[in-house]
């Protein structure tokens, strides 16, 4: 999948792939199977990373949902990376978050349409929260909720991660066969899914910067701590017109993360946490597919997170934000006194000083010219120009001081209030060499401020 790796997901399935609208045109979509991976990163020793259990899961999912191929609507949610901590854990977050952040994805999933959400769990510690976790979201929500554990199938997450899944992905995709079944109608004709995207490497370039690829060992051994630099970096899973997939800002994360990356020396001391997939994007409900988590969640993750990072002997965290949504609450986490973090940390937000027109300078803030060129740069797969649109949420000829952004006085607002397709600028005017461009050139801002 090239730059915009957010996990190794089957491309065709993956929830972050899609647009809204591809969201509100699938038929059926109660019935459709939602799956949410459960990982975590802990110790599971012989030599194995941290996220050994994504490694396995994920070749698991990817298997299974190709051979249960078009006769039913799946959908894979970005994985849960921030589970419970357990004693041999990493990145741990306390119960109560962790509860209250699967809640909050599974309202989400309520609020596109579905009303199916299993969980795949891949470690055993894990399994009393995932029980809990699928009882809450049936009493809250109404969803109804499944449970698999990797282990049932015969998947050993401390195993290695190169034998044979083949059984395993069969018995996965029979079961998401009953699921679907389970108290449904027979299943519609096949949907019509867009071409196979080719599968791409698994894991960003940078993965020998990830911190969660490491063993324990390895993560004590780290060199240069008292110098290194620790990067989280922070997205959102939000609607993005019906030209863009939802995965946008988590998508451009990874882009930027990763191309600034190759800009540094091997032995620079600059190393990678795992993303926060999951942003606060609540001005975004109302289009099918946002998934948004709450303000105190987000702060608790990237707390934890940080927290981690302390503990070895990391002193500075760079927060690559790529959503506006979140930048509030990580400003106001930065700037706690006293720090609850321990950590010298600043928040950074790509910029690449593009070539824009007043009107899109000044009101293009969302699925505009400059997200949709620096996609066609990164992910052209999946930009749709011939859905492109252009829309404004004000003009600079407005009359007045009273703007929903940038003026002496503001009024909330939440995307559809200014927005009919969910676009906030010009996609039409976007073009990969323009996005080729602006792409380079954050890239290049964002490697001076690592190396600084």
């Amino acid at each position: 999948m090239g730059s915009h790796w957010l996990a190794d997901a089957e491309p065709e399935t993956f929830w972050a792939h899609r647009s809204w609208t591809d969201f509100a045109a699938l038929p059926q979509r109660e019935y459709a199977v939602v799956v949410l991976p459960v990982h975590g990163f802990a110790d599971h020793g012989s030599g194995l990373p941290l996220d050994q259990e994504e490694v396995l899961g994920s070749r698991l999912l990817r298997a299974a949902v190709k051979l249960v191929g078009p006769r039913f609507a799946v959908r894979v949610l970005p994985p849960l990376r921030f589970v419970p901590a357990v004693p041999d854990g990493f990145f741990g977050l306390d119960p109560e978050t962790a509860g209250e952040l699967v809640l909050e994805v599974a309202a989400s999933v309520k609020a596109a349409g579905f009303r199916r959400l299993v969980f795949l769990n891949t470690n055993a510690a894990h399994e009393p929260f995932v029980a809990t976790a699928a009882i809450d979201a049936r009493a809250a929500f109404g969803l109804r909720t499944y449970v698999v554990h990797a282990a049932t199938l015969g998947v050993n997450p401390a195993g290695p991660g190169d034998g044979d899944l083949a059984p395993a992905a069969a018995h996965l995709a029979g079961l998401l066969g009953e699921i679907r079944a389970h108290l449904a109608p027979p299943l519609p004709p096949p949907s019509d899914l867009r071409p196979e995207a080719p599968d791409g490497a698994p894991f960003p370039t940078y993965r020998p910067r990830y911190l969660p690829a490491r063993t324990s060992a390895e993560l004590a051994a780290l060199p240069a701590r008292d110098r290194a630099v620790a990067i989280l970096p922070t997205g959102a899973i939000e609607q993005h017109g019906p030209h863009l997939p939802v995965g946008v800002d988590a998508i451009l994360g990874q882009a930027l993360l990763d191309a600034a990356l190759t800009r540094l020396p091997p032995d620079q001391p600059v190393w990678v946490a795992p993303p926060v997939t999951y942003g606060k994007s609540n001005e975004h409900l109302g289009y099918p597919g946002t998934i948004t988590v709450s303000a105190r969640v987000l702060r608790r993750i990237v707390l934890a997170v940080a927290r981690q990072l302390q503990a070895l002997g990391v002193r500075r965290l760079v927060i690559l934000n790529t959503h506006g949504g979140n930048s509030a609450v990580l400003a106001a986490m930065a700037r706690e006194a006293p720090p609850p973090h321990g950590l010298d940390v600043a928040v950074l937000h790509p910029d690449g000083d593009p070539e824009l027109g007043a009107q899109e300078a000044a009101w293009g803030l969302h699925a505009g010219e400059w997200e949709t060129s620096l996609m066609l740069a990164c992910a052209p797969d999946l930009v749709r120009m011939d859905r492109a649109v252009g829309e404004y949420p004000a003009r600079l000829a407005d009359p007045g001081e009273l703007r929903p952004e940038r003026a002496p006085a503001t009024f909330a607002w939440l995307t559809r209030d200014v927005s009919r397709y969910g676009v906030l600028g010009d996609a039409r005017a976007a073009t990969a060499e323009k996005g080729r461009r602006w792409l380079a050139a954050a890239a290049d801002r964002l490697a001076a401020r690592l190396a600084g």
